[in-house]
């Protein structure tokens, strides 16, 4: 789409309508031909030169010193923002080749790194399942301190509960004396207590059969597939949009210098018809229409101007560089080489091991695992548990008032220690729950089959995309070559016109018609080279080979290598 809008921009800038002020001026053979003029036409063949081997160049230029530790391609904060009116100039520039812009996109792009973040996320909860298969150990660990402070008051005695107990003495006789446990009335008696503790355990958790826990395993490993598939996918993806955004941004180049090379011949024409106009040679209505054809593609290159300026800013924006930063293209426009397979062929390869196609895919097995675990919660689960420790404690009493109550045993300070473990089994057996596990495991099934439809429509969709990218690239290909015969036509047709007009043979309109043809054929060239490079990077975006994991540094070459693609019977 952004190649069809930019394509429709450029037919709209008048790719037909390099009609020179002259063009429907009939003049006379026996006007001489103008100095100006001829010094005119000759500045508009080096300008034509230099276009020529910008839009075919015989070899690619050097590429620039580049480097992704450059501050000016560094990807700004996440959340920062342009706060100033002078933070938001881009008074830097970057040229790049398409590769080095594909290289800083791939380090720079937000989404790549939202990619690389879920898949970190994916990875993380694999490991939470996984650790399900060992057992889980906790240490338990505490201390305390407490103070209390007791006081009673006997209000009634308690004689004739506990029976008097016998004495002997040394006559031999015995005497008997009232019970320890005896208090009398109004006895009272304060104590206070502080109490020091201090306790650890240890307990052991292991989950010994459990159907759930396998399944959960299953779906968070499918999940994790469908997150990298998801990044080869983001990675084919982001290449397609650096090179339509890289080439849209050539042509608008292209086009712009062609417009600029148009203008300053129509300004020299407009000049010379008002000199023949003062001399009373051309009437006052060629005059007019010359300087309205001028005006008209000054307008024209003003749009090639705006058109240029805002692919390249999509460029810059793209590719997420420093807000201080605005990125150029390489001038010279080079064609990707044939596409080397036919189309059956490019159907297989571009379906087989697709990653869109295998990131439903994983999804929908996700979801299916997803049900087992879900179903799975109705069946049992055997666990081993254990747990032991010990603890210490010391009691002190620093005050202790007896006065005729409550003799019970009481010391100064006092310390203990204790210990004990325990072992068993847990069985847990879900046995009913009024078909809530049933119809979370119905609801998993059908967005399973949900994410089936989507994978039939998204392989439906990868089928239309590289036929259409297949027949644009042949139609492209066919456009260019007609184009290249047109421009080689309108080459020779200028040399001549240009000759005659010297000679005085031939008037000024023959010369802006040969012009017009000329521009026309360059511009077909321009917009066919790039309509059969875009064509090719969006087959390359279905075929072309992409890492499983983030952690590699992606190998992403701009032309497909060609490997055997299997025959069916």
């Amino acid at each position: 789409m952004a190649l069809r809008s930019l394509l429709r921009a450029a037919s709209g800038l008048g790719a037909g309508c390099w009609i020179s002020a002259a063009a429907a001026v009939p003049v006379a053979t026996s006007i001489p031909p103008s100095p100006g003029l001829v010094r005119s036409l000759a500045a508009f063949e080096r300008d034509l030169l230099e276009l020529d081997g910008a839009l075919r160049p015989e070899r690619l230029s050097a590429e620039a010193p580049f480097s992704l530790a450059d501050p000016a391609l560094q990807p700004p904060d996440p959340g920062a923002a342009p706060t100033r009116a002078a933070a938001a100039d881009q008074p830097e520039e970057r040229l790049l080749s398409l590769s080095q812009a594909l290289a800083v996109a791939v380090a720079n792009n937000p989404e790549l790194a939202e990619r690389r973040a879920r898949i970190a996320e994916m990875r993380g909860l694999k490991r939470s399942v996984q650790g399900r298969f060992w057992p889980r150990l906790g240490l338990n660990l505490g201390g305390a301190f407490s103070q209390r402070s007791d006081y009673n008051l006997v209000l009634q005695d308690n004689a004739g509960i506990y029976p008097p107990l016998p004495v002997f003495n040394p006559n031999q006789t015995s005497d008997f004396v009232n019970s320890p446990f005896t208090v009398p009335e109004n006895g009272w008696n304060r104590i206070q207590a502080n109490r020091g503790s201090a306790w650890g355990s240890l307990d052991l958790d292991w989950e010994l059969i459990s159907f759930e826990r396998g399944a959960a395993l299953a779906e968070q490993d499918q999940r994790l597939t469908a997150s990298l598939e998801q990044y080869g996918d983001a990675l084919r993806q982001l290449q397609l949009q650096v090179s339509e955004a890289y080439y849209g941004l050539q042509l608008a180049d292209q086009l712009l210098r062609v417009r600029q090379a148009v203008v300053r011949n129509d300004a020299l024409v407009r000049d010379q018809v008002a000199a023949l106009k003062g001399s009373g040679l051309v009437p006052r209505l060629d005059l007019l229409r010359a300087e309205a054809a001028l005006q008209q593609s000054r307008f024209r290159q003003e749009q090639a101007d705006a058109l240029r300026q805002s692919r390249r800013q999509a460029l810059t924006n793209l590719l997420n560089v420093a807000f201080t930063t605005l990125l150029r293209a390489r001038t010279d426009v080079a064609l990707q080489p044939p596409w080397p397979l036919p189309l059956d062929a490019t159907l297989v390869a571009g379906l087989r091991d697709n990653p869109a196609l295998e990131q439903l895919s994983a999804e929908r097995q996700a979801l299916l695992r997803q049900a087992d675990r879900r179903q799975a919660q109705l069946l049992p689960n055997l666990q081993l548990f254990a747990g032991g420790g010990g603890g210490a404690e010391l009691l002190t009493k620093p005050v202790i008032d007896l006065n005729g109550c409550c003799a019970s045993m009481n010391t100064r300070q006092l310390s203990s220690q204790s210990a004990d473990w325990v072992a068993g089994l847990r069985l847990h057996w879900r046995f009913f729950d009024a078909g809530v596990s049933g119809g979370e495991a119905q609801a998993s099934r059908a967005a399973a089959e949900a994410v089936l439809q989507r994978l039939a429509r998204q392989r439906n969709q990868i089928r239309q995309e590289l036929e259409t990218a297949f027949y644009d690239y042949r139609a492209s290909l066919s456009q260019l070559a007609a184009a290249e015969a047109s421009y080689q036509a309108s080459r020779e047709a200028f040399r001549d016109a240009r000759a005659r007009y010297q000679l005085g043979l031939a008037d000024y309109t023959d010369v802006s018609e040969t012009i017009m043809l000329l521009t026309r054929s360059m511009e077909g060239i321009a917009e066919s080279t790039t309509l059969a490079n875009v064509s090719y990077a969006r087959m390359l975006r279905q075929l072309q080979p992409v890492p499983q994991q983030p952690e590699r540094a992606p190998n992403l070459p701009l032309t497909l290598s060609v490997d055997p693609v299997p025959q069916g019977p």
